[in-house]
């Protein structure tokens, strides 16, 4: 029977370890029950200087929000427009608050807590993100 170094065997074992975590935190994000529209209302602050308000009526406004054209386009937008949330499901791309501003749409992702407590939703740009938090 042959051996198996230690030194090859602890990268395995690392990778198994962080496989079994991946899936466990798959496994409990898609336990979570859909995002309520009560879970976005109201004031949010990005770390980039932006600010998110998400009315009950479907509407939002913002101001500094980041152009959603890529990490090299520094200009930022100050509107309103209409909020949706997305579900997300299965082999699709997962929920997320969706801003339709003039003709762009732009995704928000969600950060939740093992609860499913809505904790923070994130603009992605190529290399960039903006988080935002509840503000007060």
């Amino acid at each position: 029977m042959r051996q198996v170094s230690t030194r090859r065997l602890r990268p395995l074992l690392a990778m198994a370890a962080l496989f079994a975590l991946v899936t466990a935190c798959t496994d409990q994000q898609e336990d979570l029950a859909p995002v309520s529209s009560s879970a976005v209302v109201g004031h949010w602050a990005g770390d980039c200087g932006a600010t998110l308000d998400v009315a009950k009526d479907g509407h939002f406004t913002f101001a500094g929000f980041p152009s959603g054209e890529g990490a090299h386009d520094e200009r930022r937008l100050t509107g309103e427009g209409r909020w949706y949330l997305y579900q997300g499901g299965k082999d699709a791309p997962p929920p997320s608050l969706d801003l339709k501003y003039e003709k762009e749409l732009l995704s928000l992702s969600f950060t939740r807590s093992s609860k499913g407590a809505v904790t923070a939703m994130r603009f992605e740009e190529e290399d960039r993100t903006c988080t935002f938090r509840r503000g007060k």
